[in-house]
C-alpha cells in the first residue's frame, strides 16, 4: 500500500500542480468564481418564488398578487438568460491577468467577439429590429464563450507581444497609451471573427455555435454527466485529496460547464411545472459531498458515536462543527486521513457507493431530482438535500446516505482506534 501512495504521490502531485497552474483552466475557473456569487443570488430568487409549499405561495399571493413569482424571478432570468455573456468576458479577464495585460480591453474584446459570433434575429413584433438571438447567451453558449475568449485573448497577446500596435508619442497618459496600443491587436481579431462566422454561415451548421455545441459540448456533455462520468469525477477528487491536493474547486472548474446547461434545462422544467429531465448536476454532487471531500461527515458521526480512544474522539469534537458546514480539513490532516493507507480505502470507496445509491434513487424517480437551483457549499446536510431537489426526499436520502458512508467507514475506523487505544494504554 504504502508503495501505491509513493506513486500516486509522485504522479498525481504532479499532474495536479501542472493542472491547477495552466493558465488556460485558471481562467476558467477563476471567470466561473467572479461570477457564480450572482448565480447564487438569482438561484436564491427563484427559490423564493417557486418554494414548494402551497401555503406559502397562497400566502405570497395573498400579499403581493398573482404576478409576484414572475417578478421575483426576473433577476433570476436576467443571470441565468445571459451567463455567456458574462464569461466570456470573465475568462478574458482572468487569462489577461495572467499576462499582465490590460484586463478591461481583452475582457471587452472577449464579449464583442462573442457577440459577432452569435447570430441576430428580425423581431417582426419591433418593427423589423434586429436583435441577438438569445438561444445562445445562456448555457448553451458557455462553450464557444469560454474557448473563444481563450482563443481571442491568446492572439490579441502574441500580437503585441510582437510589438504590432501603434505606438504613441512620449507623455501622452498611460491610459491613452493602452487604448492605441489595443487598436491593431482588437481589429486583426475583429477580422478573424468575422471571416469565422461568414464561414461557417455557408456551412450546414449555419454557426460557430450550434458546429461546437453538435461536435463538442454535447458529446463531453453526454459523458460527463453520465453515471461513468460522474463516478470518474467524483474518484478523481478523493484521489488527489488522497494525497493532499485540495481538488474540489478545480475539478469543478473543469467540469462545471458539462453540468450547467442540465441545471438550466432542470430549471426551465421547474419553472414550466414538470419533473426536471436530468440528474447529474452540481448539486447532485452537493448533496454527497457531506462534510467535504469523501463525505467525511459519516465518518465524524461513527468517530463520535463508536471511537473508544481519546486521540480520535477529540479529534470528531473538534472536526464536527466544521463538517456541518463542509470543510473537513480538521479530520483529514488531524485523524489523519491523508497518507493513511487504511482510511484512504473508505475515503475512495463511500462517495463512489453514495453517488451509485443516490444516481439509482433519483433515476427511480424515489427521491427528486435537484432542481438546479445554486446553493452555497457551506450550507450544511440535510437542509441543502431540500433545497436543491426541493422536496424532503432529499433530506432523507441525505440521511440514508449518511449512515451507509458511517458503516462503510466504521470497520477501518475501528483498526486505527485500536491502534490508538493501544498507543494511550502504553503511555
Amino acid at each position: 500500500m504504502s508503495k501505491v501512495l509513493d506513486y500516486l504521490e509522485a504522479k498525481l502531485m504532479l499532474l495536479a500542480a501542472k493542472a491547477a497552474q495552466q493558465r488556460h483552466l485558471c481562467a476558467i475557473r477563476g471567470g466561473y468564481v467572479s461570477f457564480m456569487p450572482f448565480i447564487i443570488v438569482g438561484s436564491a430568487m427563484l427559490i423564493i418564488s417557486s418554494f414548494p409549499n402551497q401555503a406559502y405561495q397562497q400566502f405570497m399571493t395573498s400579499i403581493f398578487g398573482t404576478s409576484w413569482a414572475s417578478i421575483v424571478e426576473i433577476p433570476f432570468n436576467a443571470v441565468f438568460s445571459t451567463m455567456s455573456l458574462f464569461i466570456s468576458f470573465m475568462v478574458a479577464y482572468r487569462l489577461a491577468e495572467h499576462y499582465n495585460e490590460d484586463q478591461v480591453s481583452c475582457g471587452i474584446l472577449g464579449l464583442i467577439c462573442f457577440l459577432i459570433l452569435t447570430p441576430f434575429l428580425k423581431a417582426e413584433s419591433l418593427g423589423n429590429v434586429t436583435v441577438i438571438s438569445t438561444e445562445w447567451i445562456g448555457s448553451r453558449g458557455l462553450f464557444v464563450a469560454m474557448i473563444g475568449s481563450l482563443m481571442w485573448t491568446e492572439l490579441f497577446c502574441y500580437i503585441k507581444r510582437k510589438n504590432w500596435v501603434i505606438k504613441m508619442p512620449e507623455g501622452v497618459p498611460p491610459a491613452v497609451q493602452e487604448s492605441f496600443a489595443a487598436l491593431i491587436p482588437a481589429l486583426l481579431v475583429v477580422i478573424l471573427v468575422l471571416a469565422i462566422r461568414t464561414f461557417f454561415a455557408q456551412t450546414s451548421y449555419e454557426t460557430v455555435h450550434q458546429f461546437i455545441y453538435q461536435t463538442l459540448a454535447t458529446p463531453m456533455r453526454h459523458f460527463g454527466t453520465s453515471y461513468v462520468g460522474t463516478l470518474l469525477t467524483g474518484l478523481s477528487i478523493t484521489l488527489l485529496w488522497s494525497v493532499g491536493i485540495n481538488s474540489g474547486s478545480m475539478v469543478n472548474g473543469i467540469i462545471r460547464p458539462l453540468w450547467m446547461e442540465n441545471q438550466t434545462d432542470n430549471i426551465a422544467a421547474i419553472q414550466a411545472g414538470m419533473t426536471p429531465p436530468h440528474v447529474i448536476t452540481e448539486q447532485f454532487f452537493d448533496m454527497v459531498w457531506m462534510g467535504g471531500a469523501g463525505a467525511t461527515l459519516s465518518l465524524v458521526i461513527a468517530m463520535l458515536i463508536f471511537a473508544r480512544s481519546k486521540n480520535i474522539r477529540e479529534v470528531g469534537r473538534l472536526g464536527a462543527g466544521a463538517s456541518i458546514f463542509n470543510i473537513n480539513e480538521p479530520i483529514l490532516f488531524g485523524l489523519p486521513i491523508i497518507m493513511n493507507p487504511i482510511m484512504l480505502i473508505p475515503f475512495n470507496l463511500v462517495p463512489l457507493v453514495l453517488i451509485t445509491t443516490q444516481y439509482i434513487a433519483m433515476s427511480l424517480g424515489a427521491v427528486a431530482s435537484t432542481t438546479g437551483v445554486f446553493i452555497p457549499w457551506t450550507l450544511p446536510p440535510v437542509i441543502s438535500g431540500f433545497i436543491v431537489t426541493g422536496h424532503i426526499s432529499g433530506s432523507i436520502m441525505q440521511i440514508i446516505n449518511l449512515l451507509i458512508g458511517a458503516m462503510i467507514y466504521l470497520p477501518f475506523l475501528r483498526i486505527i482506534d485500536k491502534q490508538y487505544l493501544a498507543t494511550e494504554k502504553q503511555g
